[in-house]
């Protein structure tokens, strides 16, 4: 029975774990769109004449480069990690 509540938990755990990366994820591909909307919203003439895919683009130039390798391994770990829990059990 132990076993059974340890398991059950390790499933909701890696279930909250893979919704944050993809929320992640998602937020990341998403983010030229949503500051574009978020900045007609305000409805703001100087907001509109943002070049928002350049500015994050120059942002993003800020970072240095490990930043980016370690956010693309954080998603292969946590993808992969997840996919192997759920593989693992049907495999035997």
């Amino acid at each position: 029975m132990p076993d059974q509540v340890a398991g059950e938990q390790d499933e909701v755990v890696l279930g909250l774990v893979l919704a944050i990366n993809l929320v992640i994820l998602h937020s990341n591909l998403t983010a030229t769109s949503s500051i574009r909307a978020a900045f007609a919203r305000k409805g703001d003439p100087e907001l509109a004449r943002i070049d928002v895919a350049a500015l994050l683009k120059a942002a993003e130039s800020g970072f240095p480069r490990w930043v980016w390798v370690l956010q693309n391994a954080r998603h292969v770990v946590v993808f992969g990690a997840a996919a192997l829990a759920l593989i693992t059990p049907a495999l035997g």
